[in-house]
């Protein structure tokens, strides 16, 4: 048997069938890397599937490539996605063309069985874990029933090996935890990033040509810039999740190898393209710009951008584009006006069209590119398709489905491609938009045609087996708007990275917009005015002048200019004025609902139009406009060339590569009383014996005590805006405590509202129409044994209604004993965060807080500082905050009596009623010893009523803080909050919370 040595490792290299392809690979070899591949590889010497996890771009499928390309064993790879279904893996029934009979296809797993291949799952966590469950027996035993066909057994044939991939849960949208019962039959391979040694490492390898210089500045660069991103110092505000990792690196190698690596304007100005321009705050983009100035020694200058066309090629500044058709090159270059940012946009898009990058466009809602769309997607001659998602939309949709041959005859199917699969195999443009209605169920699925693999593989039912590949002239270009709100679903981090992002231009100076509308009208008054009010009109509506009552502002963007154009164009008459005060009448003020503000916006049209009428010649110069406007006169206005900037070094062609391949602590210093025992509490500020600050005489011997010191690396920022805190209360605003907590507190955000997301429900249904037949319903209405509900309209569905009737409710024990920076700091960011993402989710919440105010040992005071009808404003969350930084001077109570009546807590409406009380329950008069402690009446009569409520349906949630493990021994469901853990009380708590709301709230129903 023939051995390859790959890692160390000596691996067989097996014999399989030719009829599939093994992917070439060329990784670098790192120490990590090579350790990366031994903990893969002697699983798969074992026959134990393996499961990847690690960020984007960290080289997951890179790797499997690369072990199957020493060992020549072929990959067959599957993009997993929310409505993957068996059959998607297992094969199905297909008609023939004939119609005359019926054959099976292999999906792509059983073909990996039966010819002894590698089988990847791509994403895998992306899938319903009960449709995984459905080939359990292959990762378990390594064999196949085929129950979709004929029901035999396949066994794994000798060489057939199974890989999961799949990114972290934590911060990509769509992807769940996979359960035990699964993960429990794979070996789990983390694959950690690349540290910066072994970039360096990689990139040398890979570009042999740039000298160490070059390397190490880039490598700052993106490392600086993914540190900025992880502290929240950039990108915070847009709410998109931003990512720099080695495949933005390659990026700018491959373009500086492309556009001249010598030249100190071309790298920087590739630096500012893939580490500036992405973003888009004006303040993220002056940092990212200083970050790469201070790197490159000094300001960066784009220069103007020229170009022409000229022998079928497109020459712009340094780039050289191959137009398929010079014609219509020319006449989109004549027929749009390009103002400067157009043609600064146009460069980044030709640079990343060079490169043979997928290009995402992103862009400001009242800023649509839709207008100048054909401008930058088909300049190079060859046709556009266009894939357009929304929500509800199945993968069929866009890649393909069996469909009758005859319009109203069933005598027969036949597979029909998508628009998707249709552009890729005709070679042309493909335009995928709507990308921030979709949801990964179909986005994802799109993994492999963006990666470096550039394929898509089709289902079954296609009667293909293969994957169709992307030509080399196809250009995969996506679309979408900025994401407004968190409730907005938004692409992936890890599909982001496939994208090099390019922002389309806020068309918001007047010049700039006088430059677009003088290219259609006569220079002048008309264009000015027009170009004036519309920036007037979008003023008034971003600052609620007009519009105040509305629940969503009014929009203005440059398509209503532009159509406003039009009207004048098409319909040009003598009295100009009045036309153009038709059009700003149609496309601005008609849609103004309050008849003051529209009389007011009307006034202010007429006005910015007032010397309009004074031109006379204005209507003829209109009509010359028109006939002068054609191609070629358009071209000779738009004359770019300038040979200085195509002077460069013949090329001797592409160098061929060699290879391819937190804690922020913070600190705050309390001042308070003195305690009992006459000494300042110190490190731990927790009573009895193991009290430290004033020597063991806090509570209950010598009296009380309070805060002590915390240094934690975690809270520094914290320390530098510290007040000194009297009378039991914290000082600090809620907006300097988001200053501060504002990155940490978004993440928890984040990784928690995925938790609350319902379970995919797909909902199985077959009816007399459709657009999609299903196989088998056909055979059986061909046999005679079915009827004629053969059209597959199988839906995937987020019941949001799940969680109607879940109610949580927060007790706060807010009491001097324990009030310390730990517990107060853990129990503010919780509470901020829990209540913001049950919010989101519509489950009703209430806020209470208890202790015995006046210190007179025999009350019980509860106040309510939110109830369940009440909404989770801003301004309540500005009263709730306030009111626990205030007022802890108040005395302990036993918990058992706050809990003698929790039907008040709760709204009638309440289903699953969750209680979640934080204290340190140690009742009234705190023990020193815990046996003490547990032995203890306030003890025994808080377990009593927690028996009791739990009998009527209560759902508990025990939360014990400091570092007496008192809640374990009392609820049934507890989390021990301490020095140690307390920055991770919002992660701990919300994950409970949801787990509870999980468990409890299915079982209701």
């Amino acid at each position: 048997m023939e051995f390859v040595t790959i890692a160390d490792v000596k691996v067989p290299v097996l014999p399989h069938s030719e009829k599939f392809p093994v992917f070439p690979s060329s990784l670098v070899e790192t120490d990590s890397v090579k350790q990366t591949l031994q903990k893969i590889l002697y699983p798969m010497l074992e026959g134990i599937p393996v499961l990847l996890v690690g960020d984007a771009g960290v080289g997951k499928n890179a790797l499997i490539y690369y072990i199957n390309s020493l060992r020549k064993q072929p990959t067959l790879r599957f993009s997993f996605n929310e409505d993957t279904l068996p059959e998607d893996l297992i094969g199905s029934y297909r008609i023939l063309l004939d119609g005359k009979g019926f054959t099976w296809s292999n999906g792509p797993l059983t073909n990996a069985l039966s010819e002894g291949l590698s089988f990847v799952a791509d994403e895998m966590n992306l899938c319903a874990p009960n449709i995984i469950k459905r080939f359990s027996s292959v990762y378990e035993s390594n064999y196949l029933d085929l129950l979709e066909g004929s029901g035999e057994r396949v066994n794994g044939k000798t060489g057939f090996w199974f890989i999961g991939t799949q990114n972290p849960s934590e911060g990509f949208e769509g992807r769940k935890p996979l359960p035990f019962d699964i993960t429990k039959h794979f070996a789990v391979v983390y694959v950690d990033p690349y540290s910066p040694d072994e970039m360096f490492f990689i990139l040398k390898k890979l570009y042999p040509m740039f000298g160490e210089d070059v390397l190490k500045q880039i490598i700052r660069i993106s490392l600086e810039s993914e540190a900025r991103i992880k502290a929240g110092e950039i990108g915070k505000g847009d709410l998109e999740k931003y990512h720099f990792n080695l495949r933005t690196l390659q990026k700018y190698c491959n373009r500086l190898v492309l556009f001249g690596a010598k030249d100190k304007t071309v790298a920087a100005r590739e630096a500012l393209y893939l580490f500036e321009e992405p973003f888009r705050k004006k303040e993220d983009k002056a940092k990212q710009r200083e970050l790469i100035e201070s790197e490159f020694g000094g300001s960066v200058k784009l220069v103007p951008t020229k170009g022409y066309v000229q022998s079928s090629t497109i020459f712009w500044n340094d780039k050289e584009i191959k137009t398929w058709d010079e014609k219509k090159t020319i006449s989109l270059l004549s027929t749009y006006p390009t103002p400067e940012p157009i043609l600064q946009f146009l460069d980044q898009v030709f640079t990343a069209i060079q490169a043979k990058e997928n290009i995402l466009i992103e862009y400001r809602e009242d800023q649509d590119p839709q207008e100048f769309l054909p401008l930058f997607t088909e300049l190079t001659g060859i046709e556009l398709e266009s894939v357009m998602l929304s929500k509800g939309m199945h993968t069929s949709d866009v890649v393909g489905a069996l469909k009758p041959t005859e319009e109203g005859n069933i005598e027969s199917v036949t597979w029909v491609d998508g628009p998707l699969t249709r552009s890729i195999r005709k070679g042309h443009i493909i335009l995928i938009s709507g990308l921030e209605s979709a949801g990964a169920e179909l986005v994802e699925k799109m993994n492999m045609l963006t990666d470096d693999a550039r394929s898509l593989t089709l289902p079954p039912e296609s009667g293909e087996y293969l994957p169709i590949q992307l030509t080399e002239k196809s250009i995969v270009f996506g679309m979408k708007s900025f994401r407004a709100s968190k409730s907005v679903t938004t692409i992936s981090r890890a599909f982001r990275n496939r994208f090099t992002p390019i922002l389309f231009p806020e068309l918001e100076d007047v010049k700039v917009l006088e430059e677009i509308l003088e290219f259609y009208l006569p220079e002048g008054v008309l264009p000015r005015s027009l170009a004036r009010f519309h920036l007037k009109a979008k003023e008034l509506a971003e600052k609620r002048t007009i519009g105040s009552a509305n629940l969503m502002p009014y929009r203005f963007g440059i398509a209503n200019l532009l159509k406003w154009k039009n009207h004048i164009y098409r319909h040009n008459q003598t009295d100009v004025k009045d036309i153009a005060i038709r059009g700003g009448k149609i496309y601005y003020t008609n849609q103004i609902a309050d008849p003051k503000e529209r009389k007011e916006l009307e006034r202010l049209l007429e006005g910015f139009l007032s010397g309009v009428e004074v031109v006379s010649t204005l209507f003829e110069e209109i009509e010359e406009k028109k006939k002068t406007f054609t191609v070629e006169s358009g071209l000779n206005r738009k004359n770019w060339w300038d040979p200085e900037l195509h002077k460069r070094d013949p090329l001797t062609g592409v160098a061929k590569k060699l290879n391819s391949g937190a804690e922020t602590k913070r600190g705050i210093e309390i001042n308070t009383p003195e305690t009992g025992g006459g000494t300042k509490e110190g490190p731990d500020a927790w009573y009895g014996q193991d009290t430290q600050g004033n020597q063991g005489q806090g509570e209950p011997q010598g009296g009380g005590g309070a805060w002590g010191y915390r240094t934690d690396e975690l809270y520094k920022q914290f320390l530098k805006k510290r007040r000194l805190l009297w009378d039991y209360s914290i000082m600090v605003g809620l907006e300097e405590f988001k200053s501060v907590f504002g990155k940490e507190l978004e993440e928890v955000e984040l990784n928690l509202e995925q938790l609350f997301d319902p379970e995919i429900d797909i909902h199985r249904m077959y009816k007399n129409e459709g657009s999609r037949v299903d196989a088998r319903k056909y055979i059986s209405y061909k046999s005679g044994r079915g009827d004629t509900k053969i059209f597959d309209k199988t839906t995937i569905e987020k019941n949001d209604e799940k969680l109607k009737g879940v109610e949580v409710t927060f007790l706060v024990s807010k009491c001097r004993r324990i009030f310390n920076f730990e517990y107060s700091i853990a129990m503010l960011s919780a509470l901020l965060v829990s209540l913001h993402i049950l919010n989101e989710h519509d489950i009703k919440t209430s806020v209470h807080t208890f202790c015995d105010i006046k210190n007179s040992k025999d009350t019980v005071d509860i106040f309510n500082l939110k109830s369940a009808e009440e909404d989770y404003t801003a301004d309540k969350e500005e009263e709730v905050f306030t009111a626990l930084c205030k007022n802890w001077h108040g005395d302990s109570i036993p918990e058992y009596q706050v809990l003698s009546n929790s039907e008040r807590f709760f709204s009638p409406d309440a289903q699953t009623k969750i209680i979640v009380i934080l204290s340190d329950f140690r009742g009234q008069r705190a023990k020193t010893y815990i046996e003490d402690e547990l032995a203890s009446f306030d003890t025994r009569k808080l377990k009593e009523a927690v028996l009791k409520n739990q009998e009527k349906n209560y759902v508990f949630l025990g939360v014990g803080l400091g570092s007496r493990y008192i809640a374990e021994h009392v609820f049934h469901d507890s989390l021990q909050i301490t020095a140690d853990n307390f920055y991770s009380m919002p992660n701990l708590i919300g994950a409970e919370i949801a787990r509870l709301v999980q468990i409890h709230h299915s079982l209701r129903q």
